[in-house]
């Protein structure tokens, strides 16, 4: 948001005491959305939206439903329109909402209510089935008696026996059939019933949902429209930069892409917003800490404290928990596809990256990628190889950060063409600045150091001598030639008597730092083997023991 609009019409007045809604003070609801987000690597800055046309008079604007988590001390409120419009008060309160959850524990139980008086009517159904089925029963227990009487004197005939029993028994199957089906029928029920219960348990666990509601009282003299903006400092959000550092096939050039990972666990999704990234630390503060005096006196003890004494006054809990609050608040919370890039504006003590794209961010947590920036910087390459820790040689890079933007310190994927090398962190680097890359290791060109000779010796004038001989093979198995670094150390004598000396290396050195690291730079040809071999000598008072050989 840009100064111009903070130099508007409107008088902004934060965190006046508590307003009142008078009589003739309207209330309204702001129908708002996050429409922009501006994301720092520890919390983020959310503006919502809400366009409302009024009429003149006196309203209390509420945003309602906001999450707990939004900072009370970042909350501003802007405005710009046609109407002539004063806001005049901010207050921020917590408030309990009745959520989606209470409703949908209501409309659980009517369902539920509905299926308990259906399996009711079934239970009555299924009631006058079994007296069917009863009486039914009691026919053909009478009937058997009567027949055996009357088929004696030859009544009842064939036919009127036979649709006897016919009656008897269709009548007692059906009836057992609507039985068992009725059965069948009551056990869904139940089993429908069961699983709204479970629905029911989970839903009545959030029907009470705690937000925050910011009410802007604001005067209209002239009607019109009037849009307002809040915004607002919320933490569990943050990002962080990933790259991408392929080196090109002829290993001249290598394309760094920056990514960023953002994530958020702010209580709202994010949807469809207008996404700024920044590398602002708000956390930190604005101004450097203050430097106090710094006392120092002669020991002085403390007198003893008898225990008839009164103890010292405690610190009142209230202003300790005051102070503890205090510092809480102070803690800081393969055809290549092209990617839509940010822009980059330096804001001087940070930088921005704009996408230019509308984002979805929900709030879960997860980690979600978009592309910052594209660059291919040049590259110049050299062979490294520390065969005292490993046998690998090591294709590392140097390179300017051209960009005009720093690279923040982040984790690297580097890849030599399409293939993956491996990962490692990049610290800071600034805008125009000089740094190296690793692109892994070379299985092409490979190195082998043996310790040939070990010798200690009791030497003259009082001195002990120990001395170590080392040979280091090379060969570039590849069909050009290149240089190779090589790194080995010698010890640092911690004390004066102690001397560590250089002997007789094969192929002089190109440097050795004061930390006693050894650097030679070795051309190979294409196929060429070769051999260095260096010593190193140690002497100290022969009185004297000596450690870390």
């Amino acid at each position: 948001m840009t100064w111009l609009r903070y130099l508007s019409s409107l008088t902004l007045l934060l965190l006046l005491p508590s307003l009142s809604l008078s009589s003739d003070m309207k209330r309204v609801t702001a129908i708002a959305r996050i429409t922009a987000v501006t994301v720092y690597p520890d919390r983020a800055q959310t503006t919502r939206s809400s366009s409302l046309s009024l009429k003149p008079g006196s309203y209390l604007i509420t945003f309602e439903s906001l999450p707990t988590l939004l900072l009370d001390d970042s909350v501003r409120v802007s405005g710009q329109g046609t109407a002539a419009a004063t806001i005049i008060g901010l207050e921020i309160k917590r408030a309990f909402l009745e959520g989606s959850g209470e409703k949908r524990v209501q409309e659980l139980q009517e369902e539920i209510r509905i299926l308990e008086r259906k399996m009711a009517g079934m239970d009555a159904r299924k009631a006058g089935s079994a007296a069917q089925q009863a009486f039914l029963q009691s026919i053909r227990v009478a009937w058997g008696e009567r027949i055996s009487k009357e088929l004696a004197v030859g009544m009842p005939t064939s036919a009127e026996l036979l649709d006897a029993s016919s009656f008897v028994g269709s009548g007692v199957t059906r009836a057992e059939e609507q039985i068992r089906d009725m059965d069948f029928e009551k056990q869904a029920i139940k089993d429908k019933i069961d699983a709204l219960r479970r629905q029911q348990n989970q839903a009545s666990g959030s029907t009470r949902k705690e937000s925050k509601t910011v009410e802007v009282s604001v005067e209209i003299a002239r009607e019109g429209t009037l849009n307002l903006e809040l915004e607002a400092m919320i933490p569990q959000a943050g990002w962080e930069p990933l790259y991408d550092a392929r080196l090109a096939d002829d290993a001249t050039t290598a394309e760094i892409t920056f990514r960023a990972l953002v994530r958020q666990q702010s209580g709202e999704d994010w949807k469809s917003v207008n996404l700024t990234l920044s590398t602002a630390r708000p956390a930190v503060g604005g101004a450097p800490p203050e430097l106090y005096p710094w006392n120092i006196a002669f020991y002085r003890p403390q007198p003893i404290m008898l225990k008839s004494m009164a103890a010292p006054a405690a610190v009142p809990r209230r202003a300790y928990k005051a102070d503890q609050m205090q510092v809480e608040s102070a803690l800081p919370e393969e055809s290549p596809t092209a990617f839509v890039t940010a822009q980059i504006s330096d804001e001087q003590s940070s930088v921005s990256f704009h996408v230019p794209r509308a984002l979805d961010i929900p709030s879960n947590g997860a980690a979600h990628s978009t592309v910052i920036a594209i660059e291919r910087l040049p590259a110049s390459m050299e062979y490294l190889a520390r065969p005292k820790l490993s046998p690998a040689v090591f294709l590392r890079s140097e390179m300017i950060n051209q960009g005009g933007y720093p690279l923040l310190p982040g984790k690297v994927n580097t890849f030599v063409g399409n293939r993956y090398t491996g990962s490692s962190q990049l610290n800071k680097i600034a805008a125009g600045e000089k740094f190296r890359l690793f692109f892994g290791s070379d299985g092409q060109v490979t190195v082998k150091r043996d310790e040939v000779k070990q010798r200690k010796e009791a030497g003259l004038f009082g001195k002990n001598r120990v001395s170590y001989l080392y040979r280091i093979e090379l060969a570039n198995f590849r069909k050009v030639p290149l240089t190779l670094t090589l790194q080995d150390q010698l010890p640092r004598a911690a004390d004066e008597e102690i001397k560590v000396t250089l002997d007789e290396p094969s192929l002089k050195p190109e440097e050795i730092k004061d930390d006693g690291t050894i650097i030679w730079k070795t051309p190979l040809q294409a196929g060429e083997k070769k051999e260095l071999s260096f010593g190193i000598s140690v002497e100290y008072p022969k009185e004297r023991e000596i450690t870390g050989l």
